[in-house]
């Protein structure tokens, strides 16, 4: 039988590891509460913007060197899924901004799956000069993947964050060398 000095020693063991489990359950609590406000705070930051949600429907796209591309082979990295085509007059005006991107972004898990609504390749290589961007692309020439986006004209952009989640919609241009944008990508690529 235990003494009652043992006893009073149990249950303060008892009180402050039931403290220190109430305290991380609050700790817990906190951080998970402050992400959603840290994004809202973002993404309020950002013009031109709309919130999305709910799973990325999964794309299958076809690259140059004849490989399939899927969406959700790109899991744990951020993706923006970009619609474009070399014959849309604003998808060229961005481009510059997009491959600057890509290249601000190298530090962080972030993929660039250009979806293009080209008829071919050679359309692209045309395009590009025969140079290889450092963004993925991948033919859409029906718009199935478009449509099934909800796309209403090029260029429009998805951002998908690392669980396969969309987050947000751009629809046309958007200059894509803005920092606050930047800062967004960095939050989703390296948040819990």
């Amino acid at each position: 039988m235990a003494s009652s000095r043992e006893i009073d020693g149990y249950v303060r063991w008892a009180l402050l590891l039931g403290g220190l489990l109430a305290l991380g359950l609050v700790v817990r609590q906190h951080l998970a509460a402050s992400r959603p406000s840290m994004e809202a705070q973002l993404v309020r930051q950002l013009d031109q913007v709309h919130l999305a949600e709910g799973p990325a429907p999964d794309i299958e796209v076809r690259k140059a060197d004849g490989t399939l591309v899927r969406l959700r082979d790109l899991r744990g990295k951020v993706v923006f899924v970009n619609f474009w085509a070399t014959w849309c007059p604003p998808c060229r005006e961005e481009l510059p901004d997009l491959l600057a991107l890509r290249e601000k972004m190298k530090h962080v898990d972030f993929e660039i799956l250009a979806v293009s609504s080209d008829a071919s390749f050679e359309d692209i290589d045309r395009f590009f000069g025969g140079q290889v961007p450092k963004m993925t692309i991948g033919l859409d020439p029906d718009q199935r993947f478009a449509r099934i986006y909800g796309t209403e004209k090029l260029p429009e952009t998805y951002v998908v964050d690392r669980n396969g989640n969309l987050r947000l919609r751009f629809v046309s241009v958007h200059p894509w060398t803005d920092e606050k944008i930047h800062r967004y990508l960095e939050w989703l690529a390296t948040s819990g």
